[in-house]
């Protein structure tokens, strides 16, 4: 026992020769010493030894159980100014050089509960933003976890411990592990809920994940938020994808909370409302491509519409025109299918100028830009972006099989003129025949020349389009630039498809094929759409039209009152 004492006397004498803050020395004479040598506000709580009488006491008090005694060493080890190394009695954390940093504020102090790549993910930007994040685990102790953890700059510790030292808490486990947190600490915590269901769900009695969390904690305030951000998006700061963060909440207090967190993350936090707005924040991941179903659809019928008319003119007339059902059949996997790529590729190009131009027409009827247009229009306004990818689409596959489909027998009328030979042909062993043949030549004449050049131009000009269109690259673009491309650009790409396929059916432009030469062919009614989009789109070009267009979009109104005091002053 004596060596016990001795120990302890020694590690208290060193400790003693520590200097002791201002507040600590406060502290200490405010704080009575009981007979068994423990503070009366608990000494394991507090480990400050402030007079070696204090010391001998104890070790008095020990002497006889060398249980406490052990005890009471490892609450003097455990910090050397009484003070845990989360820093939550002031103390700070201590550096790599041994030197004590200031303590971490404590509404930087983040706790996060769950160490899976979403919690990982989240605890790295947290720490990269500069708070400090407890990472809060059920086995704190496990290796693998250990050094996962160690990589996001995060501090591992058990889930008590990290609810403890902080206020917000980020609940990064799925629902069904909820009923397993230390629900006792999470009262009167800020806690996000980041998590997302599987499927949705409905009915009359369905809760969000974040108000069931609500319900197993009262006292605590829930904030729905992050759950539309992957873990790639987190750990690349949302380059590949929508920087908004949807918030809801019951609190205002902690929405503002975590609408700050977000900010100093870099995100755009959206404020969604209420709790009960999480329902649809939780849907929101699982949507799939909601805003691709109607142009896909409009798409799709258009096609259908164009191939059951190509399928009309060239294999059922066509062949009721010949007498037989023999011609034709084998041309509806690759010629059919490609003529109406080619077609629907110009019409869905048009489809994304149009709806711009009516309702340009639309502002200059009214005088105003400030009255909605109708819901059919402002749904084709907003389905634009999509029409002109798909369009890409087409127009890459019209290209592929074009390149495998234009021979100079296939379309001889692009190439130069044909050498005509006539030559003995052998029908059978027994049959000879004296037939005119072709001897194709491989040179372009100046129509098809032209009507390459016009499709690779319009075909490049379309890639730009497309690539100018995704997220990443708009978000280098000035609206000069972007406007430049999406509409300048983009009729230019319109006027050299339109010359690509006029260049193509030259000699049959005014011809009539299908049901016995009733219906247009194909490169005719390819036209329709554009001709219409820039016949409306010239009037527009006129400088009167365009500078009073351009007043409008500016704020002018024809017939307001503003504009009439305006006139009376002038």
């Amino acid at each position: 026992m004596n060596i016990i004492a001795i120990l302890i006397l020694t590690a208290t004498i060193r400790r003693a020769s520590l200097p002791q803050s201002p507040r600590r020395e406060e502290r200490d004479r405010a704080r009575p010493i009981e007979a068994n040598g423990e503070a009366s506000d608990g000494f394991r709580d507090s480990v400050d030894v402030p007079s070696m009488a204090c010391v001998a006491r104890t070790v008095e008090g020990t002497a006889h159980n060398p249980l406490l005694a052990l005890t009471t060493m490892d609450n003097m080890s455990f910090g050397t100014d009484g003070t845990d190394p989360l820093g939550r009695n002031g103390g700070g954390l201590p550096s790599a050089e041994g030197k004590r940093k200031a303590p971490p504020d404590p509404d930087k102090v983040v706790a996060v509960l769950g160490t899976g790549d979403y919690g990982r993910a989240i605890s790295r930007r947290l720490v990269n933003s500069g708070y400090s994040v407890l990472m809060g685990s059920r086995d704190p102790n496990r290796s693998q976890v250990k050094n996962l953890v160690r990589q996001t700059g995060a501090t591992l510790s058990s889930q008590e411990e990290a609810l403890r030292a902080a206020k917000v808490v980020v609940v990064a486990v799925g629902r069904d592990h909820y009923d397993y947190l230390p629900i006792s600490l999470l009262r009167d915590k800020v806690l996000v809920d980041v998590s997302n269901n599987t499927e949705r769900r409905r009915g009359p009695h369905y809760r969000s994940n974040a108000e069931y969390l609500q319900g197993l904690v009262p006292e605590a305030k829930v904030v729905k938020g992050f759950n539309v951000l992957s873990a790639y998006a987190l750990e690349n700061g949302g380059l590949q994808g929508s920087k908004e963060v949807f918030i809801a909440g019951d609190s205002q207090d902690a929405k503002a909370a975590v609408v700050d967190m977000a900010r100093v993350m870099g995100f755009h936090p959206v404020d969604w409302g209420s709790l009960q707005a999480s329902r649809d924040i939780e849907d929101v991941p699982l949507k799939f491509m909601p805003s691709w179903k109607r142009p896909v659809a409009v798409v799709f019928g258009l096609f259908v519409f164009l191939w059951l008319l190509a399928f009309l003119s060239f294999q059922i007339c066509f062949n009721l025109y010949l007498g037989g059902w023999e011609w034709g059949w084998k041309h509806l996997g690759m010629q059919n299918f490609n003529r109406v790529i080619a077609i629907l590729a110009l019409w869905t190009l048009s489809f994304c100028y149009i709806p711009g131009l009516i309702a340009a027409y639309i502002q200059l009827w009214r005088g105003t830009k400030y009255s909605r247009f109708p819901q059919w229009l402002d749904d084709w306004l907003k389905m634009r972006k999509q029409l002109g990818l798909i369009m890409l689409g087409l127009a890459g596959i019209h290209a592929c099989i074009s390149v495998a489909y234009i021979t100079p027998k296939t379309t001889e009328w692009v190439y130069e003129e044909p050498t005509k030979i006539k030559a003995l042909v052998e029908i059978d062993k027994n049959t000879t025949e004296t037939k005119t043949l072709k001897l194709y030549d491989s040179e372009l004449n100046w129509r098809g020349e032209l009507f390459l050049t016009m499709g690779a131009i319009s075909t490049c000009l379309l890639v730009v389009l497309g690539i100018s269109s995704l997220p990443s690259v708009t978000a280098t673009l000035s609206w000069r630039e972007f406007t430049f491309i999406q509409s300048k650009l983009g009729w230019v790409a319109l006027v050299a498809a339109c010359s690509h396929d006029i260049f193509l059916a030259w000699n049959y432009m005014f011809l009539y094929w299908g049901c016995f030469n009733t219906l247009p062919i194909g490169p005719q009614y390819a036209l329709y759409p554009p001709f219409i989009a820039i016949i409306m789109k010239i009037p527009l070009l006129l400088p009167p039209v365009d500078n009073y267009l351009q007043k409008i979009r500016k704020g002018h109104e024809r017939n307001s009152k503003y504009e009439s005091g305006k006139a009376e002053v002038a």
